[in-house]
């Protein structure tokens, strides 16, 4: 075997080690929200209390916001942006940035109403777009051709969006990297009205109430980091937690331990 050709094994073997190590540590770290959220029992709004609480409501409130990709009315947005990468295998997606915003809202049961700032949660959310275009070069990220349609029927071009999307969180020098024809996908997921969500997250004051009933706020806490809004029931999303955890931490211990004996048994020192 030539020396580059053993170099190349060595490179994917270590990569493999490292993949297998990432996935075994998120494996322990979904574990954890799934033993947070086992431990968090679910109560009704009126009873939050300060600290770590899970509460199950229908979104409501302040008037909605139109989504990004198909003006949907919304409360808050989350669009993955991609962009098709060419390899030796034909291809693949990779992920460039994830937009999410919207305004603080309200979830209600029927003992009340809590105020929930989304930003910085993991979001379980509604799929309600997948939607494909192509770059048109240089200044801009998305052409003319990738276009929806809004709930009354309007056409709106994708490529104010998505050019401003990707110069927050990439920075406008990304621009000179974009060509013509280079194919995009955005993948929207919306916090809709009038649907009913599982909220886990740190309860805290309310900085700006608006009624003697409007005194609690849910956001990400400083000190418990799990924050999750999800649309899916409290045993679904248990279970979906369970199986990934699993997967995470048996699959990514046996690549990572796989590569690595190889890679000894490769250079003579397995014993």
């Amino acid at each position: 075997m030539s020396s580059d050709a053993s170099t190349k094994i060595d490179v994917w073997l270590a990569l493999g080690l490292g993949a297998g190590l990432y996935y075994f540590y998120q494996g322990f770290r979904t574990y954890r929200e799934y033993r947070v959220l086992m431990d968090t029992p679910e109560v009704p709004i009126r009873s939050v209390a300060m600290g770590l609480v899970e509460v199950h409501g229908k979104a409501t409130g302040v008037p909605p916001i139109p989504s990004p990709v198909t003006q949907t009315p919304c409360f808050f947005y989350q669009v993955d942006i991609e962009h098709w990468v060419t390899d030796k295998n034909g291809g693949h997606w990779s992920h460039l940035v994830t937009d999410a915003d919207g305004p603080r809202f309200y979830v209600a049961d029927s003992t009340g109403k809590v105020l929930v700032d989304a930003h910085n949660a993991e979001y379980d959310l509604l799929q309600t777009a997948k939607i494909e275009t192509r770059g048109s070069g240089w200044g801009s990220l998305f052409s003319g051709a990738g276009r929806s349609s809004g709930p009354a029927g309007t056409r709106f071009d994708l490529a104010t969006y998505a050019s401003e999307a990707v110069a927050r969180r990439k920075g406008s020098g990304f621009f000179s990297h974009t060509s013509a024809g280079e194919r995009y996908r955005l993948t929207e997921h919306l916090v809709v009205p009038e649907h009913w969500y599982d909220i886990t997250g740190t309860c805290v004051e309310n900085p700006e109430p608006q009624d003697e009933h409007d005194r609690n706020l849910i956001v990400k806490g400083t000190n418990e980091p799990t924050f999750l809004i999800t649309w899916r029931s409290e045993q679904e999303i248990r279970r979906t937690l369970r199986s990934r955890a699993a997967q995470c931490i048996f699959g990514g211990g046996i690549l990572a331990v796989v590569c690595l004996s190889i890679f000894l048994a490769k250079h003579g020192w397995l014993f």
